[in-house]
Parts: C-alpha cells; sequence; structure tokens
C-alpha cells in the first residue's frame, strides 16, 4: 500500500498559484475551446460511462466508505448528482476564478469527510482510517473519470489519434493540479496512465465489500418505474467494466447474449447521436462556456433551461 499522502490546504493554495501561470487567458479557465480536454469532455455521450465511473471509484473501499458514510447518494442521488457535477463542470468550462472558487470549495467539503474502514478490504484492514484528501486516493477517482471520458469517446463517437491521447493527458494534468495533486506522483504519460489503471484494476487497492455492493444496486434500482431501462443500462456497464472489478461486483457476465445487448445499444447511440442538434450532443455547461467567450454572459434559454434540469440551477459557468 502506497504511503497517506494528505493535501493540505495551505499545499494546495501554493499549487493553485503555480497552476495560474500556467493560464493563457483566464477567460477561457485551464483548458479552453483549443484544448483536446474540452473536445473530449463536452460530449454528453459521455454520461454513458456514468455507472462504469462510479464503481470503479466505489470498488476502492476509502471511497466506498466515505460515500456510504458522509454523502447523499442514498437519501438524496439528484442532490447528490448535481453538488458533484456542478464543481466538476464548473472546474473544466468556468473561467479561472471560477475554477479556483471551486476547486477551494471541494477541498474544504472533502475535508470533513474521515473516517474508519468498517470491514477488511483488500489492502485495508478493517478499523482504519480514511480521508478523502489524500494524494493516491484522489488520483484513482481522477484516474476513473478521465480513462473513462476517452473510453465513452472512442465506444460513441469517434477514434483518437495516439498523439491526440497523449495531449488530452498532459492537459488531464492540469484538472489534478486542483484538488492538490503534485505532477510527480501522476504517470508522465498516456501509456504508463492506462498502465496505472489497468495494474489497479487487478490490485489489492481495489476490493469491493459491503459498502461499495450497497451503492451498485442503489445505482440500478433508483427509480423502479425505469427499473427495465436500468436493468439494460446495467449490462451496458457491465460490458464496459474491466473484467476483475465486474466479477467482484457480481455484475452480468460478458456472454453472447449480454454483448449482444450492448452491441444493439451502441448501433443505436452512434446512428442517432451525430444527428442530435449541439444543445443535446454536448454538456451544457460546455455550451454556455462557448457563449461566454463570445462575450455573452447568460446561458441562453435553451442552454439554460437544460442546466436547470441537468444541475439545479440556469446559470453556471456565464460570468
Amino acid at each position: 500500500m502506497a504511503s497517506i499522502q494528505p493535501v493540505t490546504r495551505e499545499a494546495l493554495v501554493a499549487q493553485l498559484e503555480d497552476m495560474k501561470g500556467q493560464v493563457i487567458d483566464p477567460q477561457a479557465g485551464i483548458f479552453g475551446p483549443d484544448s483536446m480536454f474540452w473536445r473530449v469532455v463536452r460530449h454528453s455521450a459521455s454520461f454513458m460511462g456514468a455507472g462504469r465511473a462510479v464503481l470503479l471509484q466505489t470498488a476502492h473501499p476509502w471511497v466506498a466508505n466515505g460515500v456510504k458514510q458522509h454523502s447523499r447518494t442514498m437519501s438524496d442521488p439528484i442532490s447528490r448528482f448535481r453538488g458533484t457535477f456542478t464543481n466538476v463542470f464548473t472546474m473544466v468550462f468556468g473561467n479561472l476564478d471560477q475554477v479556483v472558487e471551486s476547486s477551494l470549495r471541494v477541498h474544504d467539503m472533502h475535508r470533513k469527510i474521515v473516517g474508519k474502514v468498517e470491514e477488511d478490504s483488500g489492502a485495508f484492514a478493517g478499523g482504519s482510517r480514511y480521508m478523502a484528501n489524500e494524494v493516491n486516493a484522489m488520483i484513482w477517482v481522477h484516474a476513473t473519470l478521465w480513462e473513462g471520458a476517452v473510453k465513452m469517446y472512442e465506444t460513441y463517437v469517434g477514434t483518437l489519434t495516439k498523439q491526440e491521447k497523449e495531449q488530452y493527458y498532459q492537459e488531464s494534468k492540469m484538472f489534478a493540479y486542483l484538488f492538490g495533486i503534485p505532477e510527480e506522483a501522476l504517470p508522465p504519460n498516456w501509456d504508463e496512465f492506462l498502465e496505472y489503471n489497468a495494474k489497479f484494476w487487478y490490485s489489492d487497492q481495489l476490493n469491493v465489500q459491503a459498502a461499495a455492493k450497497e451503492i451498485a444496486k442503489f445505482l440500478f434500482s433508483i427509480h423502479k418505474p425505469l427499473r427495465p431501462l436500468m436493468n439494460r443500462y446495467k449490462v451496458v456497464t457491465s460490458m464496459l467494466m474491466p473484467e476483475p472489478v465486474r466479477v467482484q461486483y457480481g455484475l452480468p457476465e460478458d456472454c453472447p447474449e449480454n454483448r449482444a445487448i450492448f452491441e444493439r445499444n451502441l448501433r443505436i447511440v452512434r446512428r442517432v447521436y451525430p444527428l442530435l442538434p449541439r444543445h443535446l450532443r454536448y454538456l451544457p455547461p460546455y455550451n454556455e462556456a462557448m457563449r461566454r467567450l463570445k462575450g455573452k454572459h447568460s446561458p441562453g434559454l435553451i442552454t439554460g433551461g437544460l442546466n436547470k434540469l441537468v444541475l439545479g440551477q440556469a446559470s453556471l459557468v456565464s460570468a
């Protein structure tokens, strides 16, 4: 098990100051419209991988216990979803001031997320202490998001060259800085980033126990009227999961029947997705950010409405 490396607020503030010096256009934020990061992450198709990201994250005992003991995921999943993605989308698509403010806000929220692992879980003994603001745990959460975003892009949108994926990964390090993760703690390039993910899937750092299984059960049964749709989404999610983690969760096996369900879903999405208007094809905060860069400091009627529906507020990154 890697040594525990907590991130203090002082360390985060110092890193944010260094990060500001790398930003070319503060109004565009830390990425901007010419970045590979925006090109990949802007797609609403990335939500097809939301279940995969959640399950990979909560396969880490620290994350699963933190979510179970400290979050509103079970009691108020919509508020939990909105709170999480309001901060993530602000960091990705906001201007520099909004990005820094969101970074500090998330750190302060995570500072309160400490506790004890409920049972022996792989490398983590029952009763051992966890904390949300810890470098190694945060790298894993970071990795599930941005490895998954590329996987969803290449599954549903189109292919990326090795050079494009390398550029995307180097840009993703800026997001890691927002959590106080130092560059030397991150894999240096895309290939080693993929190796990091693959090794983690098979390591004792991931161990699916009661807390993670409870979250997974809840994820696929949130709304009873939607159960047939969620059952199909469960199969799709399972087919996107790495084998060792799929098995630990007891998800549907990769058999011809389930693979056929996945392939049918894939054909439908690939056929329909390019035909969607940009307001649906791209995430509302991305469309809002593009308006901001054109000097329009309001989200617009359609984007504002979609923001309200998804995030609970009409304007997120317009200022």
